[in-house]
């Protein structure tokens, strides 16, 4: 065997500590890729779940029922029409949401909280599908449930009342 240059005992040293400097690395990594794939500490599912209980209780109002009802079919129409989450986010819920506010003003004359009622009502599409699962998938049911969490969002931020108020005004109408 002939001995080796010092170039290539030296190239060949460089890429063994290398080698072992990145198994360190991948073993230093480990934890932080198990923390990585754990999502409880980022989700708001309690949030969700508190919300979807409120939102049982909230009776469904007559005001803007049929304006409410006709934008929610409209972004169910438009989800169709569009299969990227990013699409949906900015062409469907937008509309949705846009359409929902300009309702609200018409009909609702009290000052609103309008930066959190917009940011709170983007949470009804998502209700509405958890209202699928919980349901098997029916439809009607789901679309007055999501009509319920838009009042549940008015009467929070924008009708100025407890809820208790509001659904007792709704049981003498």
């Amino acid at each position: 065997m002939k001995p080796r240059k010092p170039r290539t005992r030296a190239l060949a040293a460089a890429l063994c500590l290398c080698l072992c400097l990145a198994l360190a690395g991948l073993a230093s990594l480990t934890p932080l890729a198990s923390l990585a794939k754990d999502l409880r500490g980022n989700s708001n599912i309690n949030l969700v779940r508190e919300l979807y209980r409120k939102v049982s209780e909230t009776i469904p109002s007559v005001v803007n029922a049929r304006g409410n009802e006709e934008a929610i079919r409209s972004r169910l129409k438009c989800y169709e029409d569009y299969h990227e989450y990013s699409q949906r986010i900015h062409i469907c819920n937008n509309a949705y949401t846009k359409k929902v506010v300009r309702l609200a003003r018409e009909s609702v004359r009290s000052r609103p909280s309008l930066g959190e009622f917009a940011a709170h009502v983007g949470m009804c599409p998502i209700l509405h599908n958890l209202c699928m699962g919980q349901t098997e998938n029916d439809k009607e049911r789901c679309i007055q449930f999501e009509r319920q969490c838009i009042d549940y969002t008015l009467d929070v931020f924008w009708r100025g009342a407890a809820q208790y108020t509001q659904q007792t005004y709704r049981l003498d109408q």
